[in-house]
């Protein structure tokens, strides 16, 4: 990342062709929200920070600005899954530029520290790729859960599963299983703020507002 990028408390937006050039697998992209229920999860981990995905690949330049495939888990199925071709309630592989344009409300890169080996990029890719394919659903109840802490302080957190997914489960397992984080964390547990702390990553920088 240079250094003539800006920090997620600026208005300056990075543009796209920079994004494009810049960006790795392995890397996150977080988006805020206007709508009611952003607002609500915005309330409930008192952050910005209310989606997050995870970029599976980047292509060619030249390949326009389809050229960023991220893979989420998403209550949103107005868009196709890239990899089955229909909408998925859960795991989804969207192009990053179509997704922006239909998220309002701001978005951010968020750089690994230490960009993925092609060995860890392969692990990642692979589940990645398996989750999508299986279909596997968004986890509305253990979304919830992340977001009670007073859940956690009794210890009455969910345990790891990957059988139904939420937006920053699928990101912490997709990093655990590249290697970057502990094992021993729960993504079951990990908010998309709460995420956005991990020391694996750089500052957040302002790509879309």
């Amino acid at each position: 990342m240079t250094k003539s990028t800006e920090n997620s408390n600026s208005l300056s937006v990075l543009p796209y062709q920079v994004l494009q050039a810049q960006i790795k697998p392995g890397d996150v992209i977080a988006f805020s929200g206007i709508d009611i229920p952003s607002t609500v999860v915005k309330v409930a981990t008192r952050s910005e920070y209310v989606h997050v995905a995870i970029v599976l690949s980047v292509g060619s330049i030249a390949q326009s600005e389809d050229s960023i495939l991220i893979a989420e888990s998403h209550v949103d199925t107005r868009l196709p899954s890239v990899g089955i071709g229909k909408p998925i309630l859960g795991a989804q592989l969207q192009w990053l530029s179509r997704r922006m344009a239909a998220s309002p409300g701001p978005a951010w890169w968020v750089a690994l520290k230490t960009p993925l080996d092609s060995t860890r990029m392969r692990q990642m890719q692979t589940w990645l790729y398996k989750v999508e394919q299986e279909q596997t659903p968004y986890d509305f109840l253990q979304a919830i859960e992340a977001g009670i802490d007073s859940l956690t302080a009794i210890g009455l957190e969910s345990p790891a599963d990957d059988s139904a997914l939420f937006c920053s489960e699928l990101v912490t397992r997709a990093l655990q299983i590249a290697g970057v984080l502990d094992e021993n964390i729960n993504p079951a547990q990990q908010t998309p703020a709460e995420l956005m702390q991990f020391s694996c990553f750089e500052s957040p920088i302002l790509i879309k507002t």
